[in-house]
């Protein structure tokens, strides 16, 4: 568990150092096409403060600065299942978008919709210690879910609260700063076959491009 959340950690601290610089790529692997986005982002401040919470935690500013896509090769189910023939394929989705935005873009955030995902809902609650609720609080009512026997050889893609109560109040989104006795929270959590994500990591590493951050193709779509 630690090395997975070693290696979300580094995603994250390549994803920042991306987004700072202004650039970045979203790569959606699917079965029938390969599709590329280029972004620019504006105001990348927001992208680096840690105040926000949510689904909109972190978002920033962006334009489209250049798009492709390709009939995809070697996918099948979702899944890398032919290397040289999805590599080949990234390759020249990958060069189109950059063609079209005129510059070269090193790191990518990848989206896909095989691995078998399964989809869990956490709860967990705790008594606060002080009437208001502190970042600390936020991060120990997390802690507290209740996280289930996902079995071997599979890892958490996402894991998302999507709900926090303080008291009888709840649908709260951001309960820091208020007043109560007991916060509560619902978290989504996301599982994947580890081997197919290890896969499609290593195809698009091949590429010579970085991996900024991962995420279900499904999940994107509804944000």
């Amino acid at each position: 568990m630690s090395n997975q959340f070693e290696a979300q950690r580094a995603m994250r601290n390549m994803r920042k150092a991306a987004m700072q610089r202004g650039v970045i790529a979203v790569l959606d692997v699917g079965t029938s096409k390969i599709a590329c986005l280029v972004l620019r982002f504006d105001g990348t401040d927001k992208f680096t403060g840690a105040d926000e919470m949510g689904s909109k935690a972190g978002q920033s500013g962006f334009r489209v600065i250049g798009a492709a896509t390709t009939r995809s090769r070697g996918v099948r189910f979702g899944e890398v299942d032919a290397m040289q023939e999805t590599e080949r394929a990234i390759r020249t989705v990958i060069q189109a978008a950059q063609k079209m935005a005129d510059l070269r873009v090193d790191h990518v955030i990848a989206c896909f919709s095989g691995a078998r995902p399964r989809s869990y809902g956490l709860a967990g609650s705790i008594d606060l210690q002080e009437n208001v609720v502190t970042e600390n609080d936020v991060s120990h009512v997390l802690a507290m879910c209740d996280v289930p026997d996902y079995g071997d050889n599979r890892e958490v893609l996402h894991a998302q609260p999507v709900n926090f109560a303080l008291d009888h109040r709840s649908g709260l989104i951001d309960p820091r700063g208020q007043i109560g006795n007991r916060l509560a929270t619902d978290m989504h959590m996301l599982t994947v076959d580890a081997t197919v994500v290890a896969n499609l990591l290593h195809c698009i590493k091949r590429c010579d491009l970085e991996i900024a951050g991962l995420a279900s193709s499904a999940y994107v779509a509804g944000i």
